[in-house]
């Protein structure tokens, strides 16, 4: 299938790299020309285990391509993912407008029907907003379907995550969209969730929050037990053998960082329908 990847940051180049080794012929879009041009020449501007590898050889087999030009994007493309960021405000709430801008120039430059699949963590409600921005500016003869696909990569083991992940969520209404999305991705043979798009949305944060949960309690554990002359490793082994808690995640630690888990647990999740979004982009 021919993909499109809006934005080369952690999601996208990920995003991208593992695509095109699936065999899809994958062009990512970036604005910072300086970014496109280290990747075209088989560079990460980030580390990651794996990732340059990939890269390198998808480029040199001429599945993977990195641009600046909408046209050459979104023109004629299957699947189009948005990856971009959605930085947070000083109120908590997500910064929407690389989301925006994205959705109007997708709408602008689309000559196909098409999937607009949102990788980019956004508050519920996002992709209404998204379907919305798009039908508005786009060719009346053309039909887009926005679809909710959160991403579940850990930095470190991105790759990993990406090919031995645990679920693919695909959050649609639109049956036709969804075995699209489930034909992309059926060459990893994980098991795939589709839901209505709001409760993907909520999955990605509701996720997040519960992982976060996990590594605070077994913090506040730690403390508790050096207090009362516990042994933390036993404590957390021996709850961990409860199939309603599980092993997994009960390691006393300094706490929870990465870009996603600070940023998710505070963050406003629900747009609440205000009009948040410039008409002019």
């Amino acid at each position: 299938m021919k993909v499109t990847v809006a934005g080369a940051g952690y999601v996208g180049l990920v995003t991208s790299a593992c695509l095109a080794e699936l065999g899809h012929q994958v062009t990512c879009i970036d604005v910072q020309k300086e970014k496109i041009d280290m990747l075209q020449s088989g560079h990460s501007p980030i580390y990651e285990p794996g990732l340059e590898v990939l890269l390198e050889k998808n480029l040199r087999k001429k599945q993977l391509h990195f641009t600046t030009n909408p046209q050459d994007a979104y023109s004629e493309t299957d699947i189009i993912f948005i990856a971009v960021g959605t930085p947070e405000k000083e109120d908590g709430s997500a910064d929407l407008k690389y989301i925006h801008v994205t959705a109007h120039t997708i709408a602008n430059y689309i000559e196909q029907d098409v999937i607009v699949c949102t990788k980019s963590t956004v508050p519920v409600g996002t992709n209404e907003i998204i379907q919305h921005i798009i039908d508005s500016r786009k060719p009346p003869n053309l039909k887009a379907v926005v679809v909710a696909n959160p991403e579940f990569l850990s930095e470190g083991s991105a790759i990993i995550d990406f090919f031995h992940g645990d679920r693919i969520v695909i959050g649609t209404n639109d049956p036709k969209a969804a075995a699209e999305m489930e034909h992309l991705y059926l060459p990893l043979q994980i098991p795939i969730f589709k839901t209505d798009i709001r409760s993907a949305e909520m999955i990605k944060y509701a996720s997040d929050a519960f992982l976060a949960t996990k590594i605070s309690f077994i913090n506040e554990m730690t403390f508790i037990c050096e207090n009362v002359g516990a042994n933390i490793e036993e404590v957390a082994y021996g709850i961990g053998q409860d199939k309603r808690i599980g092993p997994h995640f009960p390691k006393a630690g300094i706490g929870f960082s990465s870009s996603c888990f600070p940023k998710d647990t505070t963050r406003k999740v629900i747009w609440r329908g205000e009009k948040n979004y410039d008409e002019n982009y």
